[in-house]
């Protein structure tokens, strides 16, 4: 059996076990303040206003706002794609075009058309259980009405890549390219155009402080001083890394004890979703031990940990954090508004839908 095929097995174990150690969340957090100094959030549990009959989730995976102003969240439940709600949380409509393995998603505008991007990691679910099956993933570009535009070929399809294609996240270039992250397979990053042509490929497995483990996300920060910068976790690593566009390493974020995703900027901050942590914060990995993390967008030091210990620096070095308060079982992404509130998507969290934190003013 192939090194690939036991890490793929070890992965669906690690799912299974997971999920039957999972409990409900009390509802007696609802409303509970958490975080820390300047970001000190109110959390909302029933933000969501949706049917689970006409709208399940399996994971609310990620979350973006599109030009209207609705908070679009992509999930892996085979009856819908993605699910729309209004930013107080009433349910829209769904998108369903049995893409599957819903994982991450883009919106953005390119000629007055308004696109969304669907990031099928591989990973896909039947409706009901928790029985993952590994196989291809795939990149589909849609426009936010649902119209499908047209499917982006795998590496393997390519013939540049022998493994299972199993990408995580997608972010578009000021060039209006994209870059895809295929954080569960070849940990490689793919730039095509909007057109479907391969560019180029970079990243990847190193032996050099360029190394990428579990590249789970990927972003863009157009207004870095040094130019604008890729910013990708290696998640195994409890790290974010920076690129440039061309795939040249820039710098590193330390996120001891934490395994984040990817960064979301806005206005003076960063944000991230952590979907584990160990125990004291140097201890094993545990399970439903994730938080939210709120870093200075200069300094890249971490101002805020809803759900988690609070960020202490000693010699300039951020010491190892973990989760203090059940909030939160995994962490997947999130989503911030212009008003600064956070709406978090979990993975392997009961079939629950996104939670809001409101800014605590």
């Amino acid at each position: 059996m192939s090194t690939h095929v036991l890490r793929l097995l070890s992965a669906s174990f690690v799912l299974l076990a997971a999920h039957a150690t999972s409990q409900e969340t009390p509802a007696s957090l609802d409303g509970l303040a958490i975080g820390h100094g300047p970001a000190r959030y109110r959390v909302d549990m029933k933000w969501a206003k949706a049917d689970p009959s006409v709208a399940p989730v399996i994971n609310s995976h990620a979350l973006a706002e599109g030009r209207d102003g609705r908070i679009y969240l992509v999930t892996d439940h085979p009856q819908n794609d993605f699910i729309v709600f209004e930013k107080d949380g009433r349910y829209v409509r769904s998108i369903s075009k049995g893409l599957g393995g819903g994982h991450g998603l883009e919106i953005f505008e390119k000629d007055g058309v308004e696109y969304l991007l669907h990031i099928d990691c591989g990973w896909h679910f039947a409706a009901e259980g928790w029985n993952p099956k590994a196989g291809q993933g795939r990149v589909t570009l849609l426009t936010t009405a649902g119209d499908v535009v047209r499917k982006f070929p795998t590496p393997q399809e390519l013939g540049i890549n022998e493994g299972k294609f199993m990408p995580c996240d997608a972010a578009y270039t000021p060039s209006g390219t994209l870059l895809i992250a295929d954080g569960y397979g070849s940990n490689f990053i793919y730039e095509f155009t909007l057109e479907g042509k391969l560019i180029k490929k970079w990243g990847g497995p190193t032996k050099d402080a360029a190394n990428l483990s579990n590249a789970h996300g990927i972003s863009i920060d157009a207004t870095d001083p040094r130019g604008p910068l890729v910013w990708v976790p290696s998640r195994s690593q409890s790290q974010i890394k920076a690129f440039t566009l061309d795939g040249t390493y820039v710098d590193t974020i330390d996120l001891p004890g934490a395994f984040a995703g990817q960064l979301v900027f806005r206005d003076d901050k960063i944000y991230t979703a952590v979907c584990w942590s160990k125990e004291n914060g140097t201890g094993k990995k545990l399970n439903q031990s994730g938080f939210v993390l709120v870093l200075d967008r200069k300094t890249k030091r971490v101002l805020s940990a809803p759900g988690g210990s609070q960020p202490i620096y000693t010699d300039g070095k951020l010491q190892p954090m973990h989760q203090t308060e059940s909030v939160f079982k995994h962490c997947h992404d999130l989503y911030v508004d212009s008003a600064g509130d956070i709406y978090v998507g979990e993975w392997n969290a009961e079939r629950r839908y996104p939670w809001k934190l409101s800014l605590v003013k």
